[in-house]
């Protein structure tokens, strides 16, 4: 089955999209909603919103709302996504300081993830499988206003109270995404030597977001400007040997995943790394889950900054788009 995203009536194109998905859930039930979306060149935001009043609904909380009734939920695992990667905690008590703008989550330690919440564009309800195979639970799902995941969030403990709570902001909102225009940026050599000065003047992961936003760069091409300075490009393999090399460690590994909604970051002592189908690499521990479709490794980086206690280094992972799809923090892996 074919779509066309620019023929017929939202309506209508709705319609086509449900159906596809209803299709494809009895021809192909383990197929994930990111394959199918990239089958019908549609969003994954667009599929569920097909499913208005037939399974999801939006909720009307505004997301500083929403995340300070995250502990009400239970425990909970929380997902953050990219196009090729995806990083999986379990939370169970964990501390939340939020306002309109930006929202923190912490856990012992191990877990710390910083959330934009004006990214947050849609935020939808359902019943869906935390993994292939497993009985439906509660979920929210996040998007931006692109129709891209940002963060799943599955209810481990369906019973708790927050959940019947969250039925009472239901909704049939339908989300108007849009296209995302790609603009590609680089540094000119007429511009580097005031790239590495401000790179120099770095103390914290904060003045990096900066430094990328005034030199208007995405992450990895800030990594090109400063190669043979601060970084270092890397063989793909190197950066697999690395992942395997995580569960031999006797020290916790960072494992970090970044896009334009925040930061997640948990630090863990892995104990399974698995190749599975299609080129999938899994590591596991007894509270987080890392997965990356190597087949979309495009590139690699050893990269060093400035942090608050001296230099930092980590491993960085890239899809042929530039888009970052994982990082290791070498620091951490010892």
């Amino acid at each position: 089955m074919t779509l066309s995203r620019r023929e017929g009536c939202p309506m209508r194109q709705a319609n086509i999209v449900f159906e596809a998905f209803e299709e494809a859930r009895l021809r192909a039930p383990h197929l994930e909603c990111r394959a199918l979306a990239a089958l019908l060149d549609c969003s994954e935001g667009e599929i569920q919103a097909s499913r208005l009043g037939r399974g999801v609904h939006s909720l009307t909380l505004t997301p500083c709302d929403l995340v300070m009734m995250l502990p009400q939920l239970g425990q909970v695992q929380m997902v953050t996504r990219t196009a090729h990667a995806a990083l999986s905690s379990r939370l169970k008590d964990y501390r939340i300081d939020a306002d309109q703008r930006h929202a923190s989550i912490r856990d012992h330690q191990a877990l710390a993830m910083q959330l934009l919440l004006p990214c947050w564009y849609w935020v939808c309800l359902s019943r869906e499988a935390p993994t292939p195979g497993a009985a439906p639970v509660p979920c929210l799902q996040v998007f931006d206003r692109f129709g891209r995941v940002l963060h799943q969030l599955y209810g481990l403990t369906p019973e708790a109270a927050g959940w019947t709570l969250l039925e009472y902001f239901a909704g049939l909102k339908t989300p108007g995404f849009t296209r995302c225009i790609d603009i590609a940026s680089t540094c000119t050599e007429g511009h580097r030597p005031a790239l590495l000065k401000s790179w120099r003047a770095m103390r914290d992961t904060g003045d990096f977001s900066r430094l990328l936003s005034h030199h208007r760069l995405k992450r990895v091409e800030a990594n090109r400007a400063v190669a043979g300075h601060f970084s270092t490009p890397l063989p793909r393999e190197r950066f697999i040997m690395a992942l395997a090399g995580a569960c031999r460690r006797t020290q916790p590994t960072r494992a970090s995943l970044i896009h334009a909604g925040g930061a997640h970051h948990h630090r863990t002592c892995f104990h399974h790394f698995h190749q599975g189908h299609h080129d999938i690499l899994r590591l596991e521990s007894d509270h987080l889950t890392l997965s990356l479709d190597s087949s979309a490794l495009h590139e690699a980086w050893q990269v060093v900054r400035p942090g608050p206690e001296g230099l930092v280094t980590s491993l960085e992972a890239f899809d042929a788009s530039g888009e970052m799809m994982l990082a290791l923090d070498l620091a951490e892996c010892g």
